[in-house]
Protein backbone atom coordinates (compact mmCIF):
# COMPACT_ATOMS: atom_id res chain seq x y z
CA UNK A 1 0.00 0.00 0.00
CA UNK A 2 1.13 3.07 -0.81
CA UNK A 3 -0.13 6.88 0.99
CA UNK A 4 1.12 9.93 -0.13
CA UNK A 5 0.12 12.74 -1.61
CA UNK A 6 -0.64 13.67 -5.75
CA UNK A 7 2.52 15.68 -6.83
CA UNK A 8 0.22 16.68 -10.34
CA UNK A 9 -3.38 16.64 -11.40
CA UNK A 10 -4.22 13.16 -13.35
CA UNK A 11 -3.89 13.16 -17.27
CA UNK A 12 -6.07 10.93 -18.93
CA UNK A 13 -6.13 9.66 -22.74
CA UNK A 14 -7.25 7.11 -24.75
CA UNK A 15 -5.87 3.84 -26.53
CA UNK A 16 -6.44 3.50 -30.24
CA UNK A 17 -9.01 1.05 -28.75
CA UNK A 18 -10.96 3.41 -26.48
CA UNK A 19 -9.76 2.28 -23.68
CA UNK A 20 -9.19 5.07 -21.10
CA UNK A 21 -5.83 5.10 -19.30
CA UNK A 22 -5.01 7.68 -15.96
CA UNK A 23 -1.65 8.28 -15.23
CA UNK A 24 -0.62 10.56 -11.87
CA UNK A 25 2.56 10.97 -9.42
CA UNK A 26 2.22 10.14 -5.89
CA UNK A 27 4.88 11.27 -2.84
CA UNK A 28 5.26 9.18 0.15
CA UNK A 29 7.31 11.22 2.61
CA UNK A 30 9.07 9.64 6.05
CA UNK A 31 11.51 11.63 8.73
CA UNK A 32 13.63 10.34 11.13
CA UNK A 33 16.17 12.00 13.38
CA UNK A 34 19.62 9.94 13.88
CA UNK A 35 21.20 8.73 17.17
CA UNK A 36 22.66 12.54 17.08
CA UNK A 37 19.73 14.04 17.06
CA UNK A 38 19.97 15.48 13.48
CA UNK A 39 16.75 15.93 11.70
CA UNK A 40 16.63 13.79 8.14
CA UNK A 41 13.53 13.96 5.64
CA UNK A 42 12.85 11.75 2.56
CA UNK A 43 10.91 11.96 -0.40
CA UNK A 44 9.49 8.98 -2.60
CA UNK A 45 7.94 8.97 -5.86
CA UNK A 46 5.63 6.58 -7.65
CA UNK A 47 4.00 6.69 -10.42
CA UNK A 48 0.72 5.48 -11.13
CA UNK A 49 -1.40 3.83 -14.16
CA UNK A 50 -5.20 3.58 -13.98
CA UNK A 51 -7.12 1.61 -16.64
CA UNK A 52 -10.56 1.31 -17.79
CA UNK A 53 -13.30 2.68 -15.29
CA UNK A 54 -11.09 3.43 -12.35
CA UNK A 55 -8.94 5.84 -15.01
CA UNK A 56 -11.99 7.46 -15.20
CA UNK A 57 -13.15 7.76 -11.70
CA UNK A 58 -9.17 9.09 -10.63
CA UNK A 59 -9.60 11.49 -13.56
CA UNK A 60 -13.08 12.77 -12.22
CA UNK A 61 -11.93 13.12 -7.96
CA UNK A 62 -8.43 13.12 -7.85
CA UNK A 63 -6.63 16.61 -7.78
CA UNK A 64 -2.99 17.75 -7.09
CA UNK A 65 -1.98 18.12 -3.52
CA UNK A 66 -4.95 15.46 -2.85
CA UNK A 67 -4.20 12.72 -0.06
CA UNK A 68 -4.74 9.32 -1.36
CA UNK A 69 -4.42 5.58 -0.51
CA UNK A 70 -3.04 3.21 -3.32
CA UNK A 71 -3.09 -0.55 -2.60
CA UNK A 72 -1.57 -2.83 -5.36
CA UNK A 73 0.13 -6.04 -5.52
CA UNK A 74 4.27 -5.55 -5.76
CA UNK A 75 5.89 -8.22 -7.92
CA UNK A 76 9.66 -8.59 -7.93
CA UNK A 77 11.11 -10.42 -11.11
CA UNK A 78 14.07 -12.78 -9.57
CA UNK A 79 15.92 -12.82 -12.50
CA UNK A 80 16.16 -8.70 -13.46
CA UNK A 81 18.03 -6.19 -11.53
CA UNK A 82 16.92 -2.88 -11.42
CA UNK A 83 17.85 0.38 -10.31
CA UNK A 84 15.79 2.34 -8.43
CA UNK A 85 15.29 5.18 -11.41
CA UNK A 86 13.70 2.40 -13.55
CA UNK A 87 10.98 0.94 -11.33
CA UNK A 88 7.45 0.43 -13.45
CA UNK A 89 4.41 1.92 -12.79
CA UNK A 90 2.08 1.14 -10.64
CA UNK A 91 -0.76 -0.09 -12.72
CA UNK A 92 -3.98 -0.15 -10.93
CA UNK A 93 -6.81 -2.38 -12.09
CA UNK A 94 -10.47 -3.03 -10.29
CA UNK A 95 -10.84 -5.92 -7.49
CA UNK A 96 -11.30 -9.18 -8.88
Amino acid sequence: MVIGHLGRDPEMRYTPSGRPVTTFTVATSRSWNTTDGERHSETEWFNVVAWGNLAEICKQYLTKGQQVYIEAVFKHDAGKTRKPSSIPPLRLSPPK
